[in-house]
């Protein structure tokens, strides 16, 4: 309570003495010391004599005194004396007036729960050092403001087990002092649930909760808060001097297409939170911890700006990447780590009747970056699906039930299928295999020639295909030769949500459609790849159609994982039947994890349950051969040091429905003052010995001055 709100709270307890209370009452019964200045008053006490004196010799030497001024004084150093007195007892008994801040009356001990907040945002500095130290400081603070045999709890981000019991004081200081900084951010709505559960425990004790944070807005919004009601809560919000901060936020490929001694372009997204305007701020990329990139970009005041890096890629295999930029005092979003894997090929499959197909074998058949091969439909061995990352259904006859259910189990489970329809109109098993996929079923042939009219020049087929304007768009022009159709299948069902039309025929007919399932995709033709149905084949569009469908089925995993978070990790296929090989270590450490693995028909999964902590570079491996390679970076919330202010925090709490909440606001003097002076009101004991100290003042000024 600031000195302008305890003058009004004083005097009026001052003059309405009811309204005061006493730490120590027993010390009230002092005031019978009260009868000590009496008595010396009535010891002391002597009666006048008459004197005879000459006129002339005693109005010279001395003054008179009448017998009624002389009471008078005698009366006044009495009580003078007796206000002393009594004054040094009221400070003994330490009396105090209840305020409007006032927590009602307690008695008893204490369960004191105390968040410290210790995500990366408290690195920013204060006038008195650093928020993470200042936070610390204030967490004992509060823990000196309670009596010893109260208990204590901490709370921060990490949500530890050891976390959860209450402490003696002693060993609570022991925790605050052991507290890091955490890759786990929490929002305040998770803290205070989490400290509502632990006080349950508790229920027969007085309860109170402290959330000490810098309250970012990011993170810190009371308003999806449920605090407990029979709990009193406490908001100690701490303020950074300087709250500018520019970061990395994420990086991504202009293409995903991957392939050894091929240049590629990342792009990196650069966020400004500050309100300066920055230039000529190196960037550096390094791939395998080998530089391959250095630029340097500008950036407005709160504003975002991308880089692109152009590199050429390694040889096939594992490639682990970091983005790097320099900046003070937030210095954990500085680096960005992503990994990706390169194919030395990619395989392909095609699935046909009983010949090849010419057209298919000329294109992929002597290209080294695809591993193409053919395969009978009735030599199929369905094991051996899953090794390819694209699969193409070139116009067989009749698709099997068992095959149905291996390519239905294989597309939902990240495979490509290409499907070209039957030549002899046969299309029954076909729409039983669509039917599995949840896709539109191939119905009568269209024998009317119609040519291809329409092309996708937005999708990622054909992004890159054509050459754009200084629009950087893509504009066809108006007499381009597409390829003729001499028949085609109609399809069953209308272009549902999620699918897309890459090529469409002039009755607005779709020739080629793609659809994802589940983790896969399926590319669906109208017609079979056959001269007496379409000149697709045999037209220039049909070399980058299929080819780039082929680039695109390269196995595509995230680039980067956030830590702190249960990240579910797909890993290639493996024929070992045993799941509990696989093993998470972090390069260039020795630590490493066992994670739970779960495997769906061929597809794994490693499950993190949170045991990431740290970023930089995973490998995954079964035994000693290497798997996978992982890039976990820190979550970029806690980036944006934007926070709310106290204003912003007063309005949150006049929204929630919880009287019983109050802000602590900062101050030079310690917390545990100012908690003392809630839990016992205002208190008037410097008031009393003030008052001692003026009344024994009067005391010796009626004696030494009124003669």
């Amino acid at each position: 309570m600031s000195p302008q709100e305890k003058i009004p709270a004083i005097l009026p307890g001052f003059f309405l003495s009811l309204s005061m209370q006493f730490v120590n009452p027993f010390f009230l019964i002092a005031l019978t010391a009260l009868a000590i200045p009496v008595l010396i008053h009535l010891f002391n006490f002597r009666k006048y004599k008459k004197v005879y004196f000459t006129n002339v010799h005693f109005l010279q030497e001395i003054q008179q005194e009448t017998k009624k001024q002389s009471q008078l004084r005698q009366l006044l150093i009495l009580l003078a004396r007796m206000l002393a007195v009594a004054a040094l007892v009221m400070a003994f008994a330490q009396p105090y007036l209840p305020s409007l801040k006032q927590q009602k009356k307690v008695t008893g001990q204490r369960a004191v729960s105390i968040y410290l907040d210790n995500s990366f945002s408290m690195e920013a500095i204060a006038t008195e050092g650093k928020l993470t130290d200042l936070s610390k400081t204030k967490a004992l603070e509060i823990a000196s403001a309670y009596n010893q045999s109260d208990l204590f709890q901490l709370v921060t981000n990490d949500f530890e087990a050891r976390h959860q019991r209450f402490v003696s004081q002693e060993e609570f200081r022991k925790l605050v002092e052991e507290v890091q900084l955490s890759a786990s951010p929490k929002s305040i709505s998770e803290v205070i649930n989490r400290q509502n559960d632990l006080l349950e425990s508790n229920l027969k004790m007085n309860r109170d909760a402290y959330l000490i944070s810098d309250f970012q807005k990011n993170t810190a919004s009371l308003l999806q808060a449920r605090p407990d009601s029979t709990v009193s809560w406490f908001l100690v919000p701490l303020t950074a001097e300087k709250k500018d901060n520019l970061y990395i936020d994420t990086v991504f490929f202009l293409s995903p297409v991957h392939q050894p001694a091929q240049p590629v372009s990342l792009r990196v997204r650069i966020h400004n939170a500050s309100g300066e305007s920055l230039e000529k701020i190196p960037v550096k990329l390094t791939i395998n911890f080998v530089q391959k990139a250095l630029a340097s970009f500008s950036v407005a005041a709160n504003s975002t700006t991308e880089v692109t890096l152009p590199f050429t890629e390694n040889l096939s295999g594992i490639q682990y990447g970091q983005v790097e930029i320099v900046d003070y005092p937030i210095v954990y979003d500085d680096k960005f780590f992503f990994s990706y894997f390169v194919l030395p090929s990619i395989p392909v499959l095609s699935i046909n009747e009983k010949g090849d197909n010419s057209y298919l074998n000329a294109l992929f058949g002597n290209d080294s970056t695809i591993r193409f091969t053919n395969s009978q439909v009735k030599q199929l061995d369905y094991s051996n699906l899953f090794s390819n990352a694209l699969l193409i259904l070139n116009s067989p006859e009749e698709i099997s039930s068992g095959l149905a259910q291996e390519l239905n189990r294989y597309v939902r489970t990240g495979g490509n299928l290409i499907i070209f329809p039957p030549v002899k109109g046969k299309t029954d098993s076909y729409n039983a295999l669509l039917s599995l996929l949840n896709l539109p079923g191939y119905s009568e042939i269209d024998t009317a020639k119609h040519r291809i009219a329409w092309l996708n020049v937005e999708s990622t087929i054909y992004n890159d295909v054509f050459e754009k304007n200084g629009n950087g768009r893509v504009v066809l022009p108006e007499n381009i030769d597409l390829p003729m159709v001499q028949k085609h299948y109609k399809l069953s069902q209308g272009i549902r949500s999620g699918e897309e039309v890459l090529l469409k025929l002039q009755n607005d007919h779709p020739f080629l459609i793609s659809a994802p399932v589940d983790n896969g995709k399926v590319y669906l033709f109208a017609a079979p790849a056959d001269d007496a149905w379409t000149m697709f084949p045999k037209h220039l569009i049909f070399v980058p159609t299929l080819y780039k469908i082929a680039l695109l089925s390269n196995p595509a995993h995230p680039l980067y994982y956030n830590t702190g978070e249960n990240a579910t990790i797909e890993i290639p296929a493996d024929s070992v039947s045993e799941t509990n090989l696989y093993k998470l270590k972090k390069l260039g450490s020795g630590y490493e994890i066992i994670p739970e693995i779960r495997k769906f028909g061929t597809n794994i999964s490693l499950l993190t349950h949170d045991q990431i902590r740290d970023d930089g570079f995973y490998a995954v491996s079964r035994g000693a051969k290497p798997v996978a390679g992982l890039a976990f970076n820190f979550n970029r919330k806690e980036s944006d040091l934007s926070c709310f202010s106290i204003n912003d925090l007063e309005k949150q709490i006049g929204r929630l429905k919880v009287n019983d909440i109050r802000i602590l606001k900062e101050k030079k003097s310690s917390l545990t003052r100012e908690i003392h002076d809630i839990k016992q009101g205002t208190p008037l004991w410097k008031f009393f010995i003030l008052l001692a100290l003026v009344f024994i003042a009067c005391e010796i000024a009626l004696i030494r001055l009124l003669k």
